[in-house]
């Protein structure tokens, strides 16, 4: 099902749709943009995810629309963030969080991660189904996100 779909490092002329995938999934949780605060991340995404200390993945469909995002950021040496994964409804359900995922746990490593921390909302049963796939186990908070109600960890 994921014939076509690729999944490549954010551009600057991604610019547009970076804002766009932020928004959308901002919607989905019922929530707003905050670019001073928990968003700094992404309204800084160029200098924040610059391939040497965190990658911002897109993923892009067979016509070349993007779909979906995930980044991988230091936190602190040897341990890193999985932040802003995505995909859009439509995509979901197809294996695309896998490969996307997959993706992630190599950026991660890339960047010399030992271990990768999320944050999420238990309400996204099928997000915390992949992490959980994946090897994360929940673990104390290890932030101060608003958004967030469950921490978790895995070794890389």
């Amino acid at each position: 099902m994921t014939a076509g779909f690729a999944i490549r490092r954010a551009r600057p002329e991604d610019h547009a749709s970076v804002a766009r995938e932020l928004n959308d999934y901002l919607a989905f949780i019922g929530d707003t943009f905050d670019g001073h605060g928990l968003d700094h991340d992404i309204a800084h995404w160029q200098e924040e995810y610059d391939g040497r200390t965190g990658v911002l993945l897109l993923v892009v469909d067979p016509a070349g629309e993007v779909m979906g995002t995930a980044a991988v950021r230091l936190l602190e040496p040897g341990v890193g963030e999985l932040k802003r994964m995505w995909l859009r409804p439509a995509c979901q359900g197809k294996g695309i969080g896998r490969r996307l995922m997959d993706a992630c746990l190599e950026e991660a490593r890339r960047l010399g991660c030992r271990a990768l921390r999320l944050d999420t909302q238990a309400r996204l049963a099928a997000a915390v189904g992949l992490y959980r796939t994946y090897g994360f186990g929940e673990i104390s908070r290890y932030n101060d996100n608003r958004r967030a109600d469950l921490w978790m960890e895995r070794a890389l």
